[in-house]
């Protein structure tokens, strides 16, 4: 079984939202073509989580969810964002619930962790810059690179795809 993770950016134009939904998409079909069995991964945050979750479901790839604190529903803040974030959880095969009580960058760190670990091939959409606190898409790419693990970099900024 091949992991194919996600970790991103939350909020994006709608140029680049369509940008990065068809990439997840392009990117889930290359990885299934060389794989035989492909799982996706991911915390179904609102922006490149969900985009990336939605995509591995109309491809019929199964999906597998952290949930990074007790009531994570809570951070999806419009009536649209929770009827996604409900949508994807009960299409995923299997969640998994990490320890924290609360919102807190210590739980979406704890998250960024998980979906890393799990992941054979990480998905990282980044605009390229550091992250501004801990829990950010910056720290993840420090990781990734840092235990030498393959990824593909989907830049908001330059709106191009890069395979490390």
């Amino acid at each position: 079984m091949f992991h194919l993770g996600i970790v991103g950016h939350r909020y994006f134009s709608n140029t680049t939202s369509s940008f990065v939904a068809e990439q997840c998409s392009a990117i889930l079909k290359r990885v299934r073509a060389e794989h035989r069995a492909v799982v996706a991964v991911s915390a179904i945050a609102e922006g490149a989580d969900t985009l990336f979750a939605e995509a591995a479901l109309d491809l019929g790839v199964p999906l597998e969810i952290v949930r990074p604190f007790d009531d994570y529903i809570g951070d999806f803040t419009s009536r649209s964002s929770r009827r996604r974030y409900q949508r994807l959880k009960q299409a995923a095969r299997k969640e998994s619930k990490l320890d924290h009580a609360g919102r807190s960058d210590r739980a979406y760190q704890a998250a960024m962790d998980w979906v890393i670990e799990q992941s054979d091939l990480v998905v990282v959409v980044w605009n390229g810059k550091a992250a501004k606190g801990s829990g950010g898409t910056g720290n993840a790419v420090e990781r990734v690179v840092s235990q030498n693990r393959p990824w593909v970099h989907v830049d908001v900024e330059k709106l191009s795809v890069i395979y490390h």
